[in-house]
């Protein structure tokens, strides 16, 4: 009979296979595994060939690749998952998938699903992607423990997009207060922008970081100054910095201001205390109003009647002789305006005397009048019912000279000329008066403007075009 015979091992090299169908190597499952370093074999298990490195087994096959994915940019601070979407080739299921940061800190994303051998669906919490991680590269790995990883995919939140041009956001006097400017940038993500200043200054401004509304009392100049100055947006630690400047008035405006009637009612604002009454037989027809109309927006008017009403004013408003002055102010008519109609009057008519300093809108026309010589109607007709137009009466020695601004905002000259003898006179029986002419506010309609005025001033001096033109967006 014969005899078992133990199996030995053989020990082989350089083998020649010369066979067809290949080399059959051991076959089993992942349990069966031996731990011989280089052993080479076949897993019933995972259904891959495998080799042993002394360490680990690994599996015999092509790793997966990635050619692209459907999301470069993930919201973090949305809440929720992040599903996306990966192309290439070679997946295999079982495949794990995760997101490997920018300093190689990586997370596995919480659901894999393997489509195909070309496309995996991962889902991962949009909460995990940081910011100060990005961008986030993706590592598809089999289960052969094969992998691939595609680097800088994936970004997370964009940087907000200024919606306000750079440059310059306009000019403002110096003692302006209040809202100034708006700033705005906007986040596709629909994460809230915060603003803040990142370099230069706002000159005693202040920025709302939540609103962009830059507000406050600018820091006081000695001439118009430029402040330059960048601002941040930020999103969710995403940020995009934008240069702005604005210009602060030097405000000349208050310089040689006699009286300031900032309604057109007898208030006096300048510091001055001249305040006038409400004057004339009809002194109850004035009345004042909330008027919305362009170009000065919301404000309290005054109007006048067609007739004997009137504001007098304090004869210490009057600016004698032939020293400089303006005087200025808006008005609306309320209907045509005829020769008797008279916006403002300083001074006293005596024995002929040119001694007055008057405003007369007949034909809807600037006129003056000096008592002893009118000049009336020496320009283009510039008023016109219910419109409003900034007007300016100017006197330099004996030269007097008119100017409006219309609509469009543009300074006009109406008319300049020189009256020999004019030196308006402040004596015994000399008024001044808003809505009237000067001496006689009570002859006939003269004492009555028909109009609605606001923002009377009256100056010791000429004003300048710029000033005009400030005057105008007042």
């Amino acid at each position: 009979m014969t005899k078992a015979r133990d199996i030995a091992d053989f020990k082989f090299e350089d083998i020649v296979d010369t066979g067809t169908e290949g080399t059959k190597v051991a076959t089993g499952t992942t349990a069966q595994r031996g731990s011989t370093t280089g052993q080479i074999r076949f897993n019933t298990t995972t259904g891959l060939a495998e080799y042993y490195t002394g360490t680990a087994f690994k599996s015999i096959d092509a790793p997966p690749t990635i050619s692209s994915l459907d999301v470069t940019e993930v919201d973090s601070q949305a809440g929720g998952n992040q599903t996306i979407v990966i192309t290439g080739s070679g997946f295999a299921s079982g495949a794990t998938v995760s997101f490997v940061g920018a300093s190689g800190t990586d997370f596995n994303a919480s659901t894999v699903t393997v489509n195909s051998a070309t496309q995996i669906t991962a889902v991962a919490p949009k909460a995990s992607f940081l910011n100060a991680q990005e961008p986030y590269g993706v590592k598809v790995t089999n289960v052969s423990g094969l992998a691939n990883t595609l680097g800088s995919q994936i970004n997370v939140d964009t940087s907000p997009s200024w919606q306000t041009a750079s440059g310059s956001l306009g000019s403002i006097l110096e003692d302006a207060t209040g809202n100034h400017f708006t700033v705005s940038a906007t986040d596709s993500d629909g994460d809230t922008v915060a603003y803040s200043l990142q370099s230069g200054s706002l000159a005693g401004l202040s920025l709302n970081s939540s609103t962009g509304v830059i507000s406050g009392n600018p820091t006081d100049v000695s001439s118009d100054t430029t402040n330059s100055f960048t601002l941040r947006a930020t999103a969710n630690s995403k940020t995009a910095d934008r240069a702005f400047s604005y210009i602060t008035q030097n405000d000349t405006l208050s310089n040689g201001l006699v009286a300031h009637y900032l309604t057109g009612s007898g208030t006096d604002s300048s510091g001055n205390s001249y305040n006038g009454t409400n004057s004339g037989s009809n002194s109850g027809s004035i009345s004042t109003s909330t008027n919305s109309g362009t170009p000065f927006g919301s404000r309290t008017v005054t109007s006048f009647p067609d007739s004997n009403g009137y504001i007098a004013l304090s004869t210490s408003t009057i600016i004698t002789g032939t020293n400089d002055r303006t005087i200025t102010c808006w008005v609306n008519p309320n209907a045509s305006l005829d020769g008797n109609d008279y916006i403002f009057g300083f001074g006293i008519c005596s024995g002929g005397s040119k001694g007055t300093f008057n405003a007369r809108c007949g034909s809807n026309k600037m006129g003056f009048m000096g008592c002893g010589g009118d000049y009336d109607d020496q320009g283009a007709t510039i008023y016109s019912t219910g419109t409003w137009v900034r007007i300016f009466y100017t006197m330099s020695g004996t030269t007097v000279s008119t100017y409006y601004l219309d609509g469009s905002g543009n300074r006009v000259s109406n008319w300049s000329t020189s009256i020999s003898g004019l030196s308006t006179q402040n004596g015994s029986g000399a008024t001044a008066s808003i809505g009237a002419h000067a001496s006689n506010p009570n002859q006939g309609d003269a004492g009555g403007c028909n109009s609605k005025i606001a923002d009377f001033r009256i100056y010791n001096r000429v004003l300048t075009e710029a000033e005009m033109e400030r005057l105008y967006n007042f």
